[in-house]
Formats: C-alpha cells, structure tokens, sequence
C-alpha cells in the first residue's frame, strides 16, 4: 500500500527542517494512530471543520493546542483542516512550544525509538497504543527512501563525457559534476583536484626514468604528454 500524501506532504517537510528518515518514520506511525492522515477529522470521526471537543487533525491536537492551530490558520487566512497548515503548524510547535520534543526526537536513531518518543514528548495521548504507534512508524519507514534520494537534475554521465577525446580530464569532471547544488560541487570540485595532483604526480614519478633512459622528449613521444590533457 502506498504511502498516502499527506504522509509524503510532512515527511517532505520535516526533512526540509533537518529531521532523518527514522525520526520522520516515528512522527508519522503516530499520525497514522492519531487521524489516519486525515486532516479535517475530529476525535470520533467527525470530518469537518475542529468541534473543539477532543483532538483535530493530523496530529489530533487538543486543548489550546487546537486553539492554537486555529488561530494558527486564521492569522494565515486559511482552512485549519489544510495539510499543508497543519504541517507548517507543526514544524511551529516543534520551534516553538514543544521544542523540548523536537530535541528528543531529533535523538532517536530508529523509527521505534522516534515513535515513542514522539508519543511521550508530543502526543503525550491518552490511551498510548505503544506498540502500534511503533510497528506504523517500522512500516513507514520502509516507504520513506525517496527521502534518501538526491538525484541531480542536470547531471551529465561521466561515460559519455570521456567519450569526447579532446576534453580535458578537467572539463569531463566539471561537466560531469553540473546540476549538483554548490555546496556539494565545491566538495566534489576540492576532491577531484586533490585526486588530479596526486595522479599528475604518479605519472611523472613513473614516467621520468624512461623518459632519462630513453631520452625521450615531448617533440618525440607527443602521445605522453599531450594525450593526458594534463601537462
């Protein structure tokens, strides 16, 4: 069974707040317990607008907390049974107010950990239902590899650059490596140098003794030096 949207809608959002794929899992086995992902559900089953009796929304706030979440979306001008509101709304409280939960979330290293954190710093809910908040939050995060994902979105198969025979090993790399966001092409960019000198340097310590043996220069054996792209 595929992942339902409003799941991907606050899995996409809490990794975009610095959140793991098992600490996301934790947050959504309790959301899937709480309303079903369903945001415009009241406590009982009723789906429309919060009755301000028992819990609404994804996370079945309560209280002032619901309170909150309504003057939350009024401030924004929009529907509180919105999932998007409700996902701003709870990266608010996990900023804000519930801060303290956030900090212990953020030390789960399993998404049964994450759920039961989650459960006792956030939720804090009535009846826990332990168990099946962490088996949902296992099953989730079976579903979550999308989250591992970073393709580039221009990125250009180092292959099919080396089949150009006039290119430099520099300009394969810099072609190979566009489209990746800069923090992660000036990393690949000092990586790439570092392994250029360290291969310049390999072949002229092997190359240097044949070339003294031999008297071999540039003007003779071209295809040492120019065939490189380095020298």
């Amino acid at each position: 069974m595929p992942l339902d949207p409003n799941a991907t809608l606050v899995a996409n959002r809490l990794k975009g707040a610095g959140y793991n794929r098992a600490q996301i899992a934790g947050v959504l086995g309790n959301f899937q317990l709480e309303s079903g992902f369903n945001p415009r559900i009241n406590e009982g089953g009723v789906v429309g607008s919060p009755k301000g009796i028992g819990g609404y929304g994804l996370g079945q706030w309560t209280g002032d907390r619901q309170i909150n979440l309504v003057n939350f979306a009024k401030g924004r001008k929009l529907d509180p049974g919105n999932p998007n509101l409700q996902a701003d709304f709870l990266l608010h409280e996990l900023g804000g107010s519930e801060k303290a939960a956030a900090d212990s979330i953020r030390k789960a290293v399993s998404p049964e950990e994450a759920s039961r954190r989650f459960l006792t710093d956030f939720e804090r809910a009535g009846i826990p239902k332990t168990k099946e908040r962490m088996q949902a939050a296992r099953d989730i995060y079976g579903k979550l590899s999308f989250l591992d994902t970073a393709t580039p979105t221009s990125a250009v198969p180092i292959a099919a650059s080396i089949s150009s025979p006039n290119k430099s090993v520099e300009e394969i790399l810099s072609a190979s490596l566009s489209g990746i966001q800069k923090p992660a092409l000036d990393d690949a960019n000092d990586k790439a140098t570092s392994l250029l000198d360290t291969v310049k340097k390999s072949l002229l310590e092997s190359l240097l003794p044949s070339l003294s043996s031999s008297a071999t220069t540039p003007a003779s054996n071209p295809f040492l030096i120019n065939s490189l792209g380095m020298f």
